[in-house]
């Protein structure tokens, strides 16, 4: 079947450059969350925990909300362009308004009820977190579901995901910088928690320039039918959503992705902090806000938390380059192989990262840490531009079944499924870092429960991975059947 883009290289960019604001919106607050808040500030690991885990349990039903309010909206604008618009303004007010929790907030008496100060700094961060995850919802379902119904092509969906992950893993060079920056001796006196102010207030002004380009300059589904099909109720739409066979293997594929990743994210800053690095005379390449271009080979003394700081800008810059290479090697080779194959590769490549962490994590040799994480994520850069592409293709498949295009409820029940995994994943990772006697600020881990950390941080997300390969391994919609099945969706509308 000789197929064509439907959009063109000015849309597929505005899309793209969205996954600046998707990438910081998504990824900003979980590598820092632990280091600002509970390092910094000295909330308790429990209270973050919580705070993480339910505010994404609350975003999973604010996705398939959302998602399903863009499939039945009809305005001149379209169905996403409006969402996304207004979704990218309260996005970035709501990013800033995070990183001014309270540091220390007085005992007060509310209703004749004395409340602690504690209390009311955790009341204050969970609420602002929660409400942050609702408003990414109203933002990216229209986002994502406008990246699903841009292009029909089966290899260029494959391509504009790729695009997308471009620029995010371009400005995933700053993510990763982020906690060095913060400390800054010479900016903000090497204060994280007021580092973090000032950085929230520019990354969020980041996100709404990146947030409202695609409401900007993209177009929605080609099919002008698509704007007259009847509205979907709500919960028909969700229950036909689960239906769908191909849609439940990539989800559980996707899950165990995720639950691989984000019980990885909290145990790694602990592990670079109390094992890979020590206070003491280190080497380091070494750079100034001053002249970030000039770099230079010290000598100097760091803290332990200041090393892992280095080295989580080594792995910022090292990280992303490597992951672009292999977006771009996908993108090439996305029209000879089935998707399937690939995200088969990327997975047992992130297997081989998780194992070699047991051996690279060293503090004999600290720069040697940078090197698991860059491992891991070049398998998962193979993964992620395959699930938005592999969800379009289960809407082509959902709409010869149902006859209606419903990428907003399919992109709301993948995020939704997300959001679980990483809320059931957070708990169990907040509970591991209690268990092993982590609370309150700077606090003091034994090599036994170090120990501990590492054999986890192996064995779960290598089981995890397997479980991705699995479910991959049994989904149905092969390259071959997409084929048939757009043939007979062309043949479908020209007969009306």
């Amino acid at each position: 079947m000789e197929q064509k883009s439907s959009s063109t290289g000015f849309q597929k960019f505005s899309w793209a450059f969205g996954g600046l604001a998707e990438n910081l919106s998504m990824n900003v607050i979980p590598s820092l969350v632990y280091n600002i808040f509970q390092i910094g500030m000295g909330i308790s690991p429990f209270v973050i925990g919580v705070a993480m885990s339910a505010s994404k349990f609350i975003e999973g039903f604010s996705d398939t909300y959302f998602g399903n309010l863009s499939d039945n909206t009809r305005s001149k604008y379209g169905r996403r362009r409006p969402w996304i618009f207004v979704g990218a303004i309260l996005l970035s007010l709501v990013f800033i308004a995070v990183w001014f929790t309270p540091r220390q907030v007085s005992d007060m008496e509310v209703f004749g009820i004395m409340l602690t100060g504690n209390f009311l700094q955790s009341a204050y961060f969970i609420g602002i977190i929660s409400i942050f995850y609702i408003v990414l919802a109203i933002w990216q379902m229209p986002f994502s579901a406008l990246g699903l119904e841009m292009e029909t092509d089966y290899t260029e969906r494959t391509k504009l995901q790729t695009y997308k992950l471009i620029f995010s893993y371009v400005i995933g060079i700053a993510i990763g910088s982020l906690y060095l920056i913060t400390q800054m001796k010479d900016v903000w006196g090497g204060d994280e928690v007021v580092g973090a102010r000032h950085v929230g207030v520019i990354v969020g002004i980041i996100i709404l320039f990146a947030g409202i380009v695609p409401a900007l300059f993209c177009r929605e589904h080609p099919n002008a039918e698509v704007q007259k099909q009847e509205k979907v109720p709500f919960w028909p739409s969700l229950i036909e959503t689960f239906k769908s066979k191909p849609f439940i293997l990539l989800m559980m594929s996707i899950f165990f992705i995720f639950v691989a990743l984000f019980f990885m994210l909290p145990l790694l800053g602990y592990i670079s902090m109390y094992h890979v690095c020590t206070d003491g005379i280190h080497t380091v390449l070494d750079w100034s806000y001053k002249d970030p271009l000039a770099f230079s080979i010290k000598e100097k003394f760091l803290t332990h938390k200041e090393l892992a700081g280095y080295l989580g800008f080594y792995t910022a810059v090292l990280q992303p380059a490597t992951q672009i290479i292999t977006v771009v090697i996908v993108n090439r080779v996305a029209g000879y192989f089935d998707k399937r194959t690939i995200l088969i590769s990327g997975a047992t490549v992130t297997i081989l990262g998780y194992i070699s962490s047991w051996f690279l994590f060293t503090p004999t040799a600290h720069v040697l840490g940078v090197l698991p994480p860059v491992i891991i994520n070049i398998g998962l850069a193979a993964c992620w531009p395959l699930i938005g592409s592999f969800t379009a293709d289960i809407c082509d498949f959902d709409e010869l079944k149902t006859g209606a295009r419903r990428e907003g409820m399919y992109s709301a029940v993948c995020g939704f499924l997300i959001k679980l995994a990483i809320a059931l994943v957070t708990i169990i990772a907040s509970g591991v870092l209690i268990w092993v006697g982590i609370d309150g600020a700077n606090p003091i881990i034994s090599a036994d429960k170090i120990m501990d950390i590492r054999i986890m941080y192996v064995i779960i997300p290598t089981i995890a991975m397997i479980g991705t390969i699995f479910f991959i391994w049994k989904y149905p919609l092969s390259k071959a059947r997409v084929f048939e099945i757009q043939e007979q969706l062309a043949a479908k509308r020209q007969s009306k």
